[in-house]
C-alpha cells in the first residue's frame, strides 16, 4: 500500500466501477428508491465506511473525499472532540426544542458566535440547515424594511424550500426546471465572474463589475431601490463554480446598499467555518459590513444538523418573528458545533486550508497551456474548480468533457463534485486532508484531464450551442 505519510494512505480502486457489491445492492434497492436516487453513474459506488479521510466502498475500493458531505463534515471522519462533545450533550439534555426552552448548551453556543462574528453582528436565530436560514434571512429582510424585493445572483444555490427555489438557480437550468416558483418578490442579476461574461461573447477576463452596471439599469427600467428590501449574496459562488468576486465589486455594492437602504445579506452557508481560509469567508476582503450572515453545513463540525442566522441589532433585536424549528440548536448540535470552531481555533487548520488552495493552482494552472479543453483554474482555500470547454478560443462550455474526466478520476481514486450537464469539476477537501493525499489527489485529476484530451469526448447540443447560433 502506498502511503502518502507514515499515517495517510493513499486511495486505491481494484474493481470495476460500480464494483459487485455495490451493483448488487444497487439491484437491490433501486426498486424502493426515488428514481432521482437511482442514478449511479455519477457516483458508481456505496459506501461501507469513512476512514480519516478516504471513502471505503463495500467492494474493498478506498477514494480520496472530495465531496465531505457537500462540505458539511469539514473534518473527515467525525473527530473524537465533536463526537465526545455531543455525547456529553446528549447524556445531560437528551433532545430540547432550544427556541422555546432553553439550555446551556444552546447559550454556550450563542456566546461563541457572537464573540467571533464579524463587524455589527452581534444577534443570532437558531436554525437547522441552511435551506431555512435562508428563509429566515428573507423574513427578517422584509420585517425590518417593511419592503418587498430581493435581489439574488444567478447560480448561487439556497437550499431546496418551495419559496427560494425562485431566488436559486444554480449554473443548469434542468437543476430548477420543474421545481422553480416564479413568485413575485424576487429579482436576479448574474453573478460576478471574470472567465465568462453574460454581456460579450469570448473569453475573459472580464470587468465583473458590468453586473451592477446591469443592476443600475434594472433601477432605473424595472425595479425602483425603495422597493428592495436587500440583498442575498454568496461571497464565494458554490455551486456555479468557484468564483470570488474583487475587492472592487465589494466596495461598489456596499455603496449601493448604503444608497438605498439595502440590507446586505452573505449566506456562507457553504463558506463559513474555515471553507475559504478564514472563520468567514468575507474576512478575505476588506469593509464588508453585513446585517445578515447565514451559516450552516461545516457549521456542525460534521456531527448533528445545525444553521443560524447572525444578525445585526438593527434587524433582529425588536423582531416579532420566531423562525426556531423543532431540531433548531438541538443541544448535541449545539455541542458539536461549539467543538469544531474550537477545532479552528486552536490553530493548524486555517493555515492548512490555504495550504491546499497553493497545491490546487500550482498542480493545475500549468495546464491551462497544455490543455485545449481547459478553460479556467480556480480556488478559494478549500473550494477548488477546473472548468472546461470546448476551445479557449470560444469557451462554450463542455460538459461531456467535464464528466469523462470525473469518470477518469473515480478510476484513480480521486471523489469530487460533478454532475452531468456541468463543465466544472470541483474538488471540496476536507479542511484538515493532509497536504500530500491532496496533492495526490491534484496530480490524479491533472492526469485524468490528460487522459480525456487525448480523445475528447463527443459534445451534444446544449443551451450555449442555440445561443451561440442565433448571435451569428
Amino acid at each position: 500500500m502506498q502511503t502518502a505519510s507514515s499515517s495517510h494512505r493513499l486511495p486505491q480502486v481494484a474493481t470495476t466501477l460500480p464494483g459487485p457489491q455495490s451493483r448488487a445492492l444497487f439491484a437491490r434497492h433501486d426498486a424502493q428508491l426515488t428514481g432521482a436516487n437511482g442514478d449511479h453513474e455519477v457516483y458508481p459506488l456505496v459506501e461501507a465506511g469513512k476512514q480519516d479521510h478516504l471513502i471505503v466502498d463495500v467492494d474493498g475500493n478506498t477514494f480520496a473525499d472530495h465531496l465531505s458531505a457537500w462540505g458539511a463534515s469539514p473534518f473527515g471522519a467525525t473527530p473524537p472532540a465533536v463526537k465526545s462533545a455531543m455525547e456529553a450533550a446528549w447524556d445531560r439534555h437528551g433532545m430540547q426544542i432550544s427556541g422555546w426552552l432553553p439550555n446551556q448548551a444552546a447559550l454556550a453556543l450563542v456566546d461563541k458566535l457572537v464573540a467571533i462574528a464579524p463587524g455589527r453582528l452581534r444577534r443570532v436565530e437558531y436554525s437547522v440547515s441552511g435551506t431555512l436560514a435562508v428563509e429566515g434571512a428573507v423574513k427578517f429582510m422584509r420585517e425590518a424594511t417593511r419592503r418587498p424585493l430581493v435581489i439574488t445572483f444567478g447560480g448561487q444555490y439556497h437550499g431546496e424550500s418551495t419559496y427560494m427555489t425562485a431566488g436559486a438557480s444554480s449554473d443548469l437550468s434542468n437543476v430548477s426546471s420543474g421545481r422553480t416558483q416564479y413568485a413575485a418578490g424576487v429579482v436576479m442579476v448574474p453573478y460576478p465572474n471574470r472567465f465568462r461574461s453574460p454581456f460579450r461573447r469570448g473569453p475573459g477576463p472580464f470587468d465583473e463589475c458590468e453586473v451592477l452596471d446591469y443592476l443600475d439599469y434594472l433601477l432605473v427600467q424595472q425595479v425602483h431601490p425603495g422597493q428592495v428590501a436587500g440583498v442575498l449574496v454568496e461571497p464565494v459562488l458554490g455551486e456555479g463554480g468557484i468564483h470570488a468576486p474583487s475587492q472592487r465589486f465589494w466596495t461598489r455594492l456596499g455603496a449601493l446598499c448604503r444608497r438605498w437602504g439595502w440590507l446586505l445579506c452573505l449566506d456562507e452557508v457553504q463558506t463559513c467555518m474555515g471553507r475559504c481560509g478564514a472563520m468567514f469567508a468575507m474576512q478575505r476582503w476588506q469593509d464588508i459590513d453585513p446585517d445578515l450572515l447565514l451559516l450552516g453545513k461545516a457549521f456542525a463540525a460534521g456531527g448533528q444538523p445545525i444553521a443560524a442566522i447572525l444578525g445585526t441589532d438593527a434587524v433582529m433585536a425588536a423582531t416579532e418573528l420566531h423562525l426556531g424549528s423543532t431540531y433548531g440548536f438541538a443541544p448535541a448540535a449545539c455541542a458539536g458545533a461549539l467543538a469544531g470552531i474550537g477545532l479552528i481555533e486552536a490553530g493548524g487548520v486555517l493555515e492548512n486550508v490555504r495550504a491546499l488552495e497553493r497545491i490546487f493552482l500550482e498542480v493545475l494552472s500549468p495546464l491551462k497551456g497544455e490543455v485545449e479543453q481547459l478553460g479556467d483554474v480556480r480556488a478559494v482555500g478549500a473550494m477548488a474548480a477546473v472548468e472546461f470547454v470546448r476551445s479557449t478560443s470560444c469557451i462554450t462550455p463542455a460538459p461531456a468533457f467535464q464528466f469523462a474526466v470525473h469518470q477518469e478520476c473515480l478510476r484513480r481514486g480521486v471523489l469530487g463534485i460533478s454532475q452531468r450537464g456541468k463543465w466544472h469539476l470541483r474538488l471540496q477537501p476536507a479542511l484538515n486532508m493532509p497536504q500530500a493525499l491532496f496533492r495526490f489527489s491534484c496530480e490524479m485529476l491533472a492526469d485524468a484531464i490528460r487522459a480525456v484530451a487525448k480523445a475528447p469526448p463527443a459534445e451534444h447540443p446544449t443551451v450555449q450551442d442555440a445561443v451561440a447560433m442565433a448571435a451569428r
